[in-house]
């Protein structure tokens, strides 16, 4: 009798794990709705880079709006980790849906915060240092004809203005940095910068070979996860696209 016992329960418990197994896998998976919010945003970052690298142009900014652009691409993230996590539920039944428009505004005072409190400095998507360092070279010219270049260290010297630039980055990798030794806390020599270093860049050439190429098949693959989601369980997506919004 105890070995029919046991038998017994070797043949059921099998079944009764699957079971349990399946309903905390079904538990655990992630609506097709955060699936869109979380990455949607993040897709157009990476095709907006993927397709300016691979296509040989050169994108130059400011620090300050590169950060932006790297808040606004996690948006989707914070909106379903952390905006979840500490979601104000009680001011949500009271003012419904506007409560994410004052989530949004604050998250865009933080991310402003950081772009304006971080170091200025310029950032360059497509070319590598050593190709940078040339229209770097000239752009100062125009801002001190006494400038100087040594190829060794990427820097370039400014003795009238007494500023150091350098093109910090890897120098495999085509995104540059371009960085100041000193501190310089006015705006307008990075403006002037910036002009003259875009009209210098245009006559660079591309890197070879050219990159982007992966950046690029990531950003489609999401797209792809995306678009099915969106299409196979559309009911679920307007569903939880409601339900998320109002609480």
């Amino acid at each position: 009798m105890k070995t029919a016992k046991l038998v017994g329960w070797s043949q059921i418990k099998p079944q009764r794990l699957s079971i349990v197994s399946r309903k905390q896998l079904e538990s655990m998976s992630i609506e097709p709705v955060y699936w869109l919010i979380a990455l949607i945003p993040l897709i157009a970052y990476l095709l907006l880079l993927g397709l300016i690298r691979l296509s040989g142009r050169v994108l130059i900014t400011t620090g300050g709006r590169d950060i932006a652009a790297v808040g606004f691409s996690v948006a989707g993230l914070i909106a379903i980790g952390p905006g979840e996590l500490f979601f104000p539920k009680a001011a949500a039944g009271v003012f419904g849906p506007w409560v994410w428009l004052a989530l949004a505004t604050f998250y865009g005072l933080i991310v402003s915060l950081l772009s304006l409190t971080s170091r200025p400095r310029l950032v360059v998507y497509g070319r590598t240092p050593d190709q940078m360092l040339e229209p770097l070279l000239q752009a100062s010219l125009e801002l001190d004809p006494e400038a100087t270049s040594d190829p060794e260290t990427l820097q370039v010297l400014l003795p009238s203005l007494r500023v150091h630039l350098r093109a910090a980055g890897h120098r495999a990798i085509d995104s540059t940095s371009i960085e100041s030794f000193e501190p310089i806390a006015t705006t307008v020599f990075w403006e002037k910068l910036l002009g003259h270093l875009r009209d210098k860049s245009e006559s660079t050439s591309a890197p070879t070979p050219r990159r982007g190429g992966m950046m690029l098949v990531i950003a489609l693959g999401l797209a792809a996860l995306v678009i099915w989601q969106a299409f196979t369980q559309r009911q679920q997506v307007v569903e939880g696209f409601r339900e998320w919004l109002w609480r």
